[in-house]
């Protein structure tokens, strides 16, 4: 049997197509505990365009919580120069998407980036940085727009859940994955 790496583009979405992968995924990234995580549902990757003359948003993995969070999962492994530029017009875009005319603000949901990365993109060692929305002191302004990098290429540091999904992602044959350690559900599932 021959070794597929979840960096394929068709086996990275055959892995999220999977439930309690997505759940796993989601806790692991951003902390969400598993248990509150009632579903996770595929969504239209397809972001509206309003005018024809707009740019069309494609995402990789368009997902949505039960409390309507969405959440968008981007697998690039090329080095890409204006990456965080892209990143945020997919979140922009989510935000407002579902908001017409008439609307109140109090409709919008949280929106969740996560990008996986085959290059390095942010200065340091970390191989998962978070941002959100703060002032210059650090205090945070809003919780509504949060972005999760995570880079394959950084060493591993710690015992993060997230290590193991690097793990999964730099997985190049069987022996690879003997070395995930989770025993998580979510995660046998993913390996499997």
């Amino acid at each position: 049997m021959s070794f597929i790496s979840v960096k394929a583009d068709f086996a990275f979405k055959e892995l999220f197509g999977i439930e309690i992968v997505r759940k796993q995924f989601i806790s692991d990234v951003t902390g969400i505990p598993f248990e509150r995580i009632r579903s996770v549902r595929i969504v239209n990757p397809f972001l509206r365009k309003r005018f024809i003359w707009q740019k069309q948003g494609i995402l990789d993995v368009a997902l949505e919580l039960e409390d309507g969070t969405k959440i968008d999962i981007e697998l690039q492994l090329r080095p890409q120069k204006d990456w965080t530029k892209r990143n945020l017009f997919y979140l922009a875009r989510m935000y407002a998407d579902n908001l017409r005319v008439g609307q109140k603000y109090d409709r919008l949901k949280k929106c969740i980036a996560i990008s996986i990365l085959d290059f390095n993109q942010i200065p340091g060692e970390k191989s998962h940085s978070v941002f959100t929305l703060r002032d210059a002191a650090g205090r945070e302004w809003t919780d509504l727009f949060e972005i999760h990098i995570i880079e394959l290429k950084k060493q591993l540091t710690g015992d993060s859940p997230v290590n193991d999904w690097i793990r999964l992602f730099n997985a190049t044959c069987e022996e690879d994955l003997d070395m995930i350690q989770s025993k998580s559900k979510g995660m046998s599932e993913a390996v499997g």
